[in-house]
């Protein structure tokens, strides 16, 4: 007469419980609706859900269309942007100016800076930015023959000084820059001083003042 099958014990019945319910959860985990990752097994050397499709894809050679990244549901393959990303420098910056409004300044010094490239060597070797304020650039030329030449170019002047300030870093995005007025000034008097600073090209005390 043959013995009865003894009922599991109770560490027997934990142990089967315990790895359907593993199963359970890496089908869900797989499949991007399961909250949190099963816990390792004895199936598969302990590694994680994700990780075993990731071997087996390398295995073969060949990358896993469904890889989206472990508990992300299907169509996604990175997590949404949260306020714990990392931020660009370039951008903290340009918020920067534009909370501390800035952004007319550096625009006007993108201007000062390339001065030469605006209007061209010639006119930058008899002209030069004196200064600016919002919406009016004061220049002083070398001579009042420059002087009176620049006035005659002044509608070209101001046009590329605007579109100069229109794509300069720091301009307002979204809208054209104030009109720029130009003020032309002659050369300056002798200040008397025993060492000054001229601009290049100038004639001295022969030119005339204006």
């Amino acid at each position: 007469m043959s013995e009865e099958p003894s009922l599991p014990t109770r560490a027997q019945a934990d142990a089967l419980a315990g790895r359907a319910l593993a199963r359970a959860q890496r089908s869900a985990w797989e499949a991007g609706t399961g909250r949190s990752p099963a816990r390792p097994s004895a199936e598969g050397q302990g590694l994680a859900p994700w990780d075993q499709r990731r071997q087996r894809a390398r295995a073969l050679g060949e990358d896993d269309p469904e890889d989206r990244g472990p508990g992300l549901p299907p169509g996604r393959d990175r997590p949404g942007p949260t306020r714990f990303d990392p931020r660009t420098g370039s951008r903290e910056l340009a918020r920067m100016v534009d909370k501390r409004g800035w952004g007319g300044k550096l625009a006007m010094a993108a201007v000062v800076a390339g001065w030469e490239e605006i209007v061209g060597r010639q006119v930058a070797e008899h002209c030069a930015i004196e200064s600016f304020e919002a919406g009016r650039i004061t220049l002083r030329a070398s001579s009042s023959s420059w002087a009176q030449q620049l006035r005659l170019m002044q509608p070209v002047i101001e046009a590329r000084v605007a579109q100069a300030l229109r794509s300069a870093p720091g301009a307002p995005a979204g809208r054209g820059p104030a009109p720029i007025e130009l003020r032309i000034l002659g050369p300056a008097g002798p200040t008397w001083k025993r060492r000054g600073v001229g601009l290049r090209g100038a004639r001295g005390p022969r030119d005339t003042y204006g």
